[in-house]
């Protein structure tokens, strides 16, 4: 009888392996369409959870300060430990929830209305002779004389007399109500809604027993070198993600916030929707200005040119603030990665996944090409080559490149993984 630990057991495991692998990348790639809507009808069975896990994740940041708070506060209560966490523990999730969906509310209390004031004025069919006057007074002093001016003058009144006729019969708010194509899907978003906000109070309460279980299975499945790297990443993960995505939330409410209070002060229409705009545009690395300037732009430029030209000025100041000084001190540490990067990965994951491709796919390849890179670091190490990336721009052959020093006992002791690392608290804090 053929031994397990024989070579040939071995190859044979191998090929089985390889050969289901093979089956099954073949069977995806035959049938992607089927497999992509077996995915998202997957995602569709377990957005309530899914909701859930990203209300947990947003609020986490509101829960740790709350409790560090508290734990001042309740600092010389004389008590067992137990009893004081599960008080500043309660009293951190109530406040966590309370001011949650205090934002919430305020958001969909006073945003929402304002932004179907400013669309609603926008649309007035009062509004389109407006419009229709000053940018034809505009191509009139610009394109004078010209083929343009003519082509205006005999075309832009027919649009405007069927854009009136459509607008007289169009109301804001049915269209906001029929953007949803049933009674059953609104109700169905909102049901997983509020699942997710009660699911997410639900992690929260129990986050640090989640993350002993999780560390409990990894460690059982896995050798403790292979557990050490899938703790390692779990941080860094986390790091990047809490510095990037709330990091990038923070700074767009506060884009918002002085877009919307600049345009009162200079006495702009369409206030609350341009703010609106840039603040979320600016979520978006790289691209989120210009998406959400040139619209903005171009909202104020059919009312008054010279408010555009105003708010182009004003704009391009606050993204050299913003860009410079706050973004940088709100969102700390830089990805790790270059522009370029930044660059192919908003145009890649965007254009699979729209507008959360553009949010979440440049955290998420920073943490691959810092894992990737590790791993490449690793390699050069036991070939005693340099790890510096500079050294390897003007490289002929691999003769040319210098041989780093031997690792001494001290520099193996620092490049290793920490162990007492291994018993921090990943999810928040110590509890």
């Amino acid at each position: 009888m053929m031994r397990r630990n024989s070579k040939f057991f071995k190859w044979g495991v191998t090929a089985f392996v390889v050969l289901v692998a093979a089956v099954l990348f073949w069977l995806i790639f035959s049938n992607l369409k089927g497999v992509y809507e077996l995915i998202l009808e997957f995602l569709s069975i377990i957005s309530a959870l899914l909701y859930g896990c990203v209300f947990a994740y947003l609020m986490n940041p509101i829960l740790e300060f709350a409790e560090k708070i508290y734990g001042r506060i309740l600092k010389n209560w004389k008590c067992k430990d137990s009893t004081k966490h599960s008080v500043i523990r309660t009293a951190g999730v109530a406040t966590t929830v309370l001011i949650f969906l205090g934002t919430v509310y305020a958001f969909f209390a006073l945003i929402i209305p304002s932004i179907a004031g400013s669309i609603s004025e926008l649309i007035r069919p009062e509004k389109l002779q407006e419009y229709y006057d000053t940018v034809k007074n505009w191509v009139h002093d610009v394109f004078a004389d010209s083929a343009v001016e003519k082509w205006v003058d005999s075309n832009f009144s027919e649009v405007l007399s069927i854009a009136s006729g459509f607008l007289q019969n169009l109301n804001i708010f049915d269209i906001l109500l029929g953007a949803a194509s049933s009674v059953y899907t609104v109700f169905e978003v909102a049901f997983n809604m509020v699942i997710g906000v009660i699911a997410g109070v639900y992690i929260l309460v129990y986050k640090q027993d989640l993350c002993s279980q999780a560390k409990k299975l990894t460690i059982a499945l896995c050798r403790e070198e292979k557990a050490n790297r899938v703790f390692e990443i779990a941080r860094r993960t986390n790091h990047i993600f809490s510095g990037f995505v709330i990091g990038k939330l923070i700074d767009a409410a506060f884009v918002g916030i002085v877009t919307y209070i600049a345009l009162l002060i200079m006495d702009m229409p369409f206030a609350p929707l341009i703010a609106t705009i840039v603040g979320v545009t600016n979520i978006i690395p790289f691209f989120g200005p210009f998406i959400g300037g040139v619209p903005s732009a171009l909202l104020l430029l059919i009312d008054n040119p010279i408010n555009a030209v105003y708010f182009g000025i004003f704009l391009l100041i606050l993204q050299m603030i913003d860009g410079n000084i706050i973004e940088n001190r709100i969102l700390g540490e830089k990805l790790g990665i270059s522009d370029f990067w930044v660059l192919v990965t908003i145009l890649v994951a965007g254009g699979i996944f729209g507008f959360v491709g553009m949010l979440l796919g440049v955290p998420i390849f920073a943490v691959i090409y810092t894992v990737v890179s590790d791993a490449v670091n690793k390699r050069l190490r036991k070939k005693n080559l340099p790890t510096d990336t500079d050294l390897y721009g003007t490289l002929r052959s691999v003769a040319d490149l210098p041989t780093p020093p031997p690792v001494t006992e001290t520099v193996k002791n620092t490049l290793s993984y920490d162990r007492n690392r291994v018993e921090e608290d990943d999810c928040g804090g110590d509890d």
